[in-house]
Formats: C-alpha cells, sequence, structure tokens
C-alpha cells in the first residue's frame, strides 16, 4: 500500500468515528470499508487531470493554476496527517471552502483553525470563506450544513400510520413530464421562503431520472389531485442496504398539514425493506424537511460543520 492510500485507510477510520451509530448496529468493518473505498475514489477523481482541467476551464478564477485544485495529503508532525482540497458551494466561484479530514480526532474549533494555519498556504490563492469537516456532535462550528438523517425501514414500519395516509396514494411517475410542474412548484417555495433559495434547490432532471429507472418516484395524490412529490434511489449506506430519499415535496396549499411525514412513512411501508437504512441530507437550515425526518424517527447522525474564515 502507498503512503497515501496508507494514509487514507488512516482517516477514513477517523471518518468511521463520526458517525453516531450505536442505535443501528452496522457492521463496523463493513462500513469502514465502504469508507475507505468512496475515499480512494473521490481522491482520485479530484486528481485526475480530466476533473482538474474541468474545474480551472469551468471556474475560470484568476491567478489559479490547474495544480492548486489538487486534493492534498499534508503530513504535519507526530503522526499526524490532513486530507484538503478546495470546494465550492454550488459551483459558485465567491463561495470557497477547504474541505478538510484527518487522521486523528477533531476535539474543538480552536484546533481545526490551528491546523488551517500550517495548511492555508496551498489554499490562498482562492480567498476561502470556510473551513468544513465533519462530526457525530454539533457544538465545535460557526454553523451546520448537511445532517446525515438516518434509521431502518423497520424501526419507521412501526411508528403508527400518520392522520391523511388512508387519504394519501401515489401515482408512478414513469417519464419527465412532472418535471415543470416540480419545478414550478419550487419557484413558489422560494417565493415563500427566500431564506432557502440558495439552500433548498430544486433537483435537475438528470437526478430526478435515477428515480425514475428505479421506479421510485411518485406524485402524492388526495382524492385525485396532485399534491406532492416524492422520489428516492436505492442507494447503499456505509456499505449497508439504503434507500436515499432525494425529494419529498408538497405544494404551497398543501403545506403545514402533517403530509410530508405520511407521505415519507407510508412509502417506506410500501416500498421499502426492512433491513434497509432509510436516509437522506437535510440542510440544517431546512427544519421542516429536519422534524418531518425526526417524526419518523431518523436521527441526526452526522454533521457538516463549518468556520468562519473570513476574519481569521
Amino acid at each position: 500500500m502507498d503512503l497515501e492510500r496508507e494514509a487514507l485507510l488512516e482517516i477514513s477510520k477517523i471518518d468511521l468515528s463520526k458517525y453516531s451509530l450505536e442505535e443501528l448496529s452496522l457492521d463496523r468493518e463493513v462500513a469502514l470499508n465502504a469508507i475507505f473505498d468512496d475515499r480512494v475514489e473521490e481522491f482520485e477523481d479530484l486528481n485526475s487531470d480530466e476533473t482538474l482541467e474541468f474545474r480551472l476551464d469551468y471556474l475560470k478564477l484568476p491567478n489559479v493554476r490547474k495544480e492548486d485544485y489538487l486534493e492534498r495529503v499534508i503530513d504535519l508532525g507526530e503522526h499526524k496527517k490532513v486530507l484538503c482540497g478546495i470546494r465550492h458551494f454550488g459551483g459558485n466561484k465567491e463561495m470557497s471552502f477547504v474541505s478538510l479530514a484527518t487522521n486523528f480526532s477533531l476535539e474543538s474549533k480552536e484546533e481545526a483553525l490551528q491546523i488551517y494555519e500550517m495548511i492555508k498556504k496551498h489554499f490562498s490563492v482562492f480567498r476561502p470563506l470556510y473551513l468544513s469537516f465533519y462530526s457525530k456532535v454539533e457544538n465545535i462550528a460557526d454553523f451546520y450544513g448537511s445532517i446525515d438523517m438516518v434509521s431502518l425501514a423497520s424501526q419507521i414500519k412501526k411508528i403508527t400510520p400518520w392522520h391523511g395516509e388512508d387519504n394519501l396514494e401515489f401515482e408512478p411517475i414513469t417519464d419527465n413530464s412532472f418535471y415543470d410542474w416540480y419545478k414550478k412548484g419550487y419557484e413558489e417555495f422560494h417565493e415563500d421562503r427566500k431564506d432557502l433559495k440558495a439552500k433548498v434547490t430544486v433537483n435537475s432532471l438528470e437526478v430526478m431520472k435515477g428515480s425514475i429507472e428505479a421506479s421510485l418516484i411518485f406524485y402524492a395524490c388526495i382524492n385525485g389531485e396532485k399534491v406532492g412529490l416524492i422520489a428516492a434511489e436505492r442507494s447503499d449506506y456505509l456499505g449497508h442496504p439504503g434507500v436515499y430519499f432525494n425529494e419529498i415535496f408538497l405544494m404551497r396549499n398543501w403545506k403545514g398539514k402533517g403530509l410530508a411525514k405520511a407521505m415519507q412513512r407510508k412509502f417506506v411501508a410500501k416500498f421499502c425493506k426492512d433491513n434497509e437504512l432509510i436516509w437522506g441530507t437535510i440542510d440544517s437550515h431546512n427544519l421542516p424537511s429536519f422534524n418531518t425526518a425526526k417524526a419518523n424517527g431518523r436521527k441526526p447522525i452526522r454533521y457538516e460543520c463549518f468556520i468562519n474564515l473570513e476574519s481569521k
């Protein structure tokens, strides 16, 4: 095993400790292998000439060279190593941040900033706004991004059906004709919640096609009226069978009636196997989606942490 792969394995072992897995009873060796495989794949992809050239051409940032986009493993001494690279929120050249992962436990915001001082020369050309890392607790950052919300399908199925489930029907979506309706619904949502426009975005048609191919996308209907949409894909989580929710959406007039949690529970009951992990990543600012997932027994098991760098 070369030095980089060895470092990635050490970092993956720490990555595993950043998930609260106590209630999920997962095979930890399987989970570690999945994390390591993902780390290696991402590292090799981000450092490929094709990806480096694409990022350079797409962002067109002044004074930035192709090699500035490299994902780096940096030796800090005393057997401490850090994996780091530049990222941009939604491809926005004005919103850059440094992604950080270590082969040792990161215990505090101050420790993260100390590490950044040791590596910042590699990223100064980007003028990053934030430093990013993951944690299973939520008390060591300035703000939080996505939250992994997870539960076993068998646990969700035990929840008593919610009010409104009897009248709720799922109509299969088999082609792209839904997309304009879905996109318009999001435009209305962003009119009502301008604060979430940049954080809770409409999925691309390409993303939704994955749910169509898996036959896991449906209109939610009440008395024949389309009130929302729910979409998922079968996707492993930490190497274990899983179903990933990429959309649970309600039209404007049907929000606030408890239908989102009814849609989710009934979907799991009808279409998911007991041993499948039901999971999704929810923006920490999207409290309605967070509360919907929590009401159906999904628990926050990992937090994406951000630290402000502008004043540092």
